[in-house]
């Protein structure tokens, strides 16, 4: 992935400088200066707690419970350890909103039934509440939020996560990091060049994750008008703070049969993520085994009919007629269809199936 820098230039020499999100100090190029960059975001990395054997105990388990003989011959390749980029962000929201808001008052009616009949005969009256609209009032809130809100700073999709952003924030199964809270164990990041693993550069800047934040808790603010009617709403999003953190994941592949399935491993729980894994096809012979004892007790009992004579019966111009062509048209229909069943479990057979995790 290629690096989001923006330059800035050197106090002493007026070099170029090519600084990353995230960079806290750099140096020089032309005259060697080392440079501390004020106002610059903070990396932070949540270090792996699982290694490359914890990883690939992690995916024989998972194999062994998905495909019990694929075991032994599946070749696993070294896992790599990523570190992928979220941006997380903090701001306030304070403003106010006005507003129409209906009121409502609750008032008895009797509800008569025979369902507590008496013996005397007469019948046993209830009431009900319900709500009718009475009018509207006038409403003001004062609007104070504070909270934070993670942003993917990589696009995650082709391994199978998705994205953390202003218009999808929904938690993301099985990782620690989630839309607004992150998990224990955070270290400063002063050098990536220090620490075994990739990491994965953000390719969205701190300029658009601001954006996605104001946008997101725009939307909360907006949040405490619900059930109003008519409203007006004055919002300021303010006290915007960020940092970079990186999260830990393994990832690898393993040739099984000819294919190559890759694998994603969280390398904090050490639990597999997302990934491919060849299925070990006894849904398809259980399927197979049952056609087969549907036919063979199915055949006789068509024998049996075809053959007694039950199927013969008297018209109404007392002609003598027979259904053995009925039965020979069920028996085709359900021949053809198990037939187009066992040509496609044959082409599955084939082509090998597979389970998404």
């Amino acid at each position: 992935m290629n690096k989001v820098s923006f330059a800035l230039t050197c106090p002493c020499c007026s070099g170029l400088l090519n600084v990353c999100e995230g960079d806290t100090h750099t140096v020089c190029p032309s005259c060697s200066s080392s440079l501390l960059l004020s106002n610059a975001v903070r990396k932070c990395v949540l270090p792996s707690r699982k290694s490359s054997i914890d990883v690939l105990r992690s995916i024989r388990r998972k194999l062994q419970s998905i495909n019990p003989h694929g075991t032994e011959s599946a070749k696993v390749s070294r896992p790599i350890l990523y570190y992928v980029p979220f941006w997380h962000c903090s701001a306030q929201v304070n403003g106010f909103l006005l507003g129409v808001e209906p009121v409502f008052r609750e008032i008895e009616i009797p509800v008569c039934g025979d369902s507590g009949a008496v013996p005397s005969g007469y019948t046993i009256s209830a009431r009900k509440k319900i709500k009718t609209r009475a009018g509207s009032s006038a409403v003001e809130r004062e609007i104070q939020i504070f909270g934070c809100v993670n942003i993917s700073g990589a696009d995650l999709q082709p391994l199978g996560i998705p994205s953390l952003s202003a218009d999808s924030q929904l938690s993301i199964q099985g990782l620690d990091i989630q839309r607004d809270t992150l998990p224990d164990g955070l270290e400063v990041l002063e050098d990536e060049a220090s620490r075994d693993g990739i990491f994965v550069d953000p390719i969205v800047s701190l300029v658009e994750a601001r954006a996605q934040t104001e946008k997101y808790f725009r939307r909360l603010g907006s949040g405490a008008g619900f059930g109003l009617e008519e409203k007006w709403e004055y919002i300021i999003v303010s006290g915007h703070r960020e940092m970079l953190v990186y999260y830990p994941l393994w990832v690898t592949d393993f040739r099984f049969d000819g294919r190559t399935f890759q694998i994603v491993v969280d390398g904090r729980s050490g639990e597999v993520l997302r990934g491919r894994f060849p299925s070990s096809n006894k849904d398809k012979k259980i399927l197979t085994i049952a056609m087969a004892v549907f036919w063979a007790g199915l055949l006789p009992i068509f024998a049996d009919l075809v053959l007694s004579g039950e199927l013969n019966y008297r018209s109404f111009s007392e002609n003598q007629s027979s259904c053995i062509a009925v039965i020979y048209l069920i028996v085709a229909g359900l021949a053809y269809g198990t037939c187009r069943l066992l040509r496609i479990l044959s082409d599955l057979k084939g082509k090998g199936s597979e389970v998404i995790v």
